[in-house]
């Protein structure tokens, strides 16, 4: 069993959390057939690990402007055309792979195919940016993937270490971020981790949500009473 793409590892909340994304977007690419998930029941790991990253080119196609409706066919497309299980996360995408992205884009009428060719570097360009993050096996398949959402720091997801939970060196992510919220300041945990002060910063923003914004409703006057 390989555990890049037999074993289910993330939850679809997970997945969504780890690669930025509306958990409303991933449940559309995983309707259409986009994406590929396990039945288990709710809150159960469902998403492999080449799923994940399968998610994580889908996310940087869809950041090029395309509809969530062009990618989910492209995707559909493109499993069935390449003949491979995953795809998009196949390194000869960005070579061999990219003529049947070209093909299945001629066939669209998104005019969103066109700016991505027009695009710096075209088609081979948005792929290359998008596998920059991936970390490839001897076998062209991803064997790791940097979460593309922490900025200035390398947070890793590999599906051989720590069951594929994301990681800042040797250290789980969560458990950082169970540090953070038990009010501990950053520069202890800093030092306990081994990281830098800004590095727990890095970990924490995307974890942190803008609070919710309450409308006030005036009381309306209440009528005087008739006397």
């Amino acid at each position: 069993m390989d555990p890049r793409f037999d074993l289910p590892l993330y939850t679809r909340a997970e997945a969504a959390l780890h690669l930025g994304l509306p958990a409303t977007t991933l449940g559309d690419w995983l309707r259409s057939g986009a994406l590929e998930a396990g039945t288990g029941s709710r809150g159960e790991p469902t998403i492999t690990f080449a799923g994940l990253v399968e998610t994580h080119m889908l996310r940087h196609l869809r950041r090029t402007g395309l509809s969530l409706h062009a990618i989910g066919e492209a995707a559909v497309a493109l499993r069935s055309r390449a003949g491979r299980r995953y795809p998009l996360a196949w390194s000869g995408l960005a070579h061999d792979g990219r003529d049947l992205l070209v093909e299945i884009a001629a066939e669209g009428r998104e005019q969103g195919w066109e700016r991505i060719r027009d695009s710096q570097g075209g088609f081979p360009g948005v792929l290359r940016r998008g596998s920059a993050a991936i970390g490839w096996s001897d076998d062209g398949y991803a064997g790791t993937l940097r979460l593309v959402i922490y900025q200035d720091i390398d947070v890793i997801v590999d599906p051989h270490r720590s069951y594929g939970r994301p990681m800042v060196d040797d250290v789980p992510v969560a458990d950082i971020i169970t540090q953070v919220r038990t009010g501990a300041p950053y520069r202890e945990i800093a030092a306990k981790f081994h990281l830098e002060d800004f590095e727990i910063e890095a970990l924490v923003r995307p974890h942190i949500r803008p609070p919710a914004v309450h409308k006030t409703h005036r009381r309306q006057p209440q009528p005087e009473s008739l006397l």
